[in-house]
């Protein structure tokens, strides 16, 4: 099994290293782990005063028993609580499994000393951003995504700042951000990718009020340029050409709604 190491550990004294499976388990701290499976949604993995919570549990339908023996063999106990960035499957997909197994789905995380929440209408209507206090990580969802276009539809283009806004007003300069997908950034690189973002609704707008097609947008120099930002990670073909319209057809409905 070959070990898989996030640019962020370049960074953050971040301790990366791979599971016996295919979860590779980034240490934050002794209490705090970013989880990440082949399918590729980051886990949250705390150890409280209340319990162990898992955050987005869903490492794909296969990994769910490797997922709960993985956490056993961090910390020795099962999971007791439940957390959700969102209610979308590839997030929240894994819960049934945990509840039947004795762990709570909470919906907030106030009861959590370790562990502050945000909500706020982003990606989807109910998006919820967590912040672990004491290893300085912001769990975010898929209001930033490090690996894949922004997808802003719940809250269109202001819900979209407003939520990179209350990531910002958390932790401090220091904070490692884990987005939904993707590997873990900083404040730094979410600030590029709301700048991003906005550039690209606005070269959108100007391109269909100049009358052309979505298939024309997809194939303009400028959108092609935008979209590049988009992939730090530099995947080749990181998004399929009908998503790339798919996209543009949805940033045109949020610039018709005027959100």
């Amino acid at each position: 099994m070959k070990t898989i190491i996030f640019f962020i550990a370049l960074i953050y004294p971040v301790l990366s290293f791979a599971a016996a499976s295919d979860i590779s388990v980034t240490k934050r701290s002794a209490d705090a782990y970013i989880l990440t499976p082949a399918y590729a949604t980051n886990i949250g993995l705390f150890n409280t005063a209340k319990g162990v919570v898992l955050l987005d549990p869903m490492p794909g339908e296969n990994q769910l028993e490797t997922l709960n023996a993985l956490v056993n063999s961090i910390f020795g106990k099962q999971v007791s609580y439940i957390l959700n960035t969102h209610a979308h499957s590839d997030h929240s997909g894994g819960n049934a499994y945990f509840i039947a197994a004795g762990s709570e789905f909470i919906q907030s995380a106030a009861a959590l000393a370790e562990i502050d929440m945000v909500t706020v209408k982003s990606h989807s209507a109910d998006d919820a951003i967590f912040l672990h206090t004491p290893s300085n990580t912001i769990f975010v969802g898929d209001i930033y995504t490090t690996n894949w276009h922004p997808t802003f539809y719940a809250g269109g283009v202001a819900g979209f700042v407003a939520a990179v806004d209350a990531i910002l007003s958390l932790g401090d300069d220091h904070s490692v951000i884990v987005p939904g997908h993707g590997a873990p950034s900083d404040k730094q690189q979410l600030k590029l990718f709301r700048q991003n973002t906005l550039q690209w609704v606005a070269q959108v707008k100007v391109l269909s009020e100049q009358g052309l097609t979505v298939s024309e947008i997809k194939d303009h120099a400028e959108i092609q340029r935008i979209l590049r930002k988009f992939n730090p990670e530099n995947n080749a073909d990181y998004i399929p050409q009908p998503a790339i319209e798919r996209f543009i057809e949805r940033t045109l409905t949020v610039i018709e709604k005027g959100i």
